[in-house]
């Protein structure tokens, strides 16, 4: 799957890839279970041999889940496949429902985000970006949150996905100021955004990189 045009971003998941649970409806509230039937795929004590260990199913569940990050898996045919549920959905920085693994994500995100959905997911397809960080807007003094959407490649170099992971910075920056004694001081010179949404802060993003030919910034 080589998109150029992010527009052409197919994030309906309609073709199958060579990891895709085949047979199976990609909108069923019981994904999961259906897939890990027809698979035959282990859990609980059962060992799986990872890059540099091996752990039980249930071991690498609990490590994912205690990390002190949301993270979600999104494979190279945009089908929404993991994400580390720590807590109900509705306390989440970023909602996610057990109902909803396994969709694609046209599903997962409203209708009114999928243009800036599609602009993401193509940068990391096309290697334009290694990762893309968005900053919620509207956040406060006491929150900072960035979602981070990071391109996974296999061995060889292929674009095999989306791993995103979302955090609120501010417990970290706050207890990196307590522990250095510093404090945070406004820039007069720095003019920060705080109400744009993504899809625009990509899109200014975008306007910002260097022309190859002229130097000059590439405007939309």
């Amino acid at each position: 799957m080589n998109i150029k045009d992010y527009h052409q971003e197919d994030l309906t998941s309609s073709q199958d890839i060579d990891t895709t649970v085949t047979d199976l409806e990609k909108s069923a509230a019981d994904w999961v279970e259906q897939a890990a039937k027809k698979t035959h795929a282990v859990s609980g004590s059962t060992y799986v041999k990872l890059d540099r260990g091996v752990m039980t199913v249930d071991q690498l569940d609990a490590f994912l889940k205690a990390l002190p990050l949301e993270l979600s898996f999104v494979d190279e045919n945009n089908q929404f496949l993991y994400y580390n549920q720590q807590m109900s959905g509705d306390k989440m920085l970023a909602k996610r429902f057990p109902q909803q693994v396994g969709n694609p994500l046209s599903e997962v995100h409203p209708p009114q985000a999928l243009e800036h959905v599609k602009q993401v997911v193509n940068k990391l397809r096309q290697g334009q970006e290694t990762i893309v960080k968005l900053p919620v807007p509207g956040y406060d003094e006491n929150h900072f949150e960035v979602h981070y959407y990071g391109a996974m490649h296999d061995k060889d170099g292929a674009y095999r996905g989306i791993n995103e992971w979302v955090v609120d910075l501010m417990p970290t920056i706050k207890w990196y100021l307590q522990q250095t004694g510093q404090k945070l001081v406004p820039d007069e010179n720095k003019t920060v955004d705080t109400t744009t949404g993504a899809s625009q802060q990509l899109k200014t993003q975008e306007s910002e990189q260097p022309d190859a030919n002229t130097g000059a910034s590439q405007h939309q």
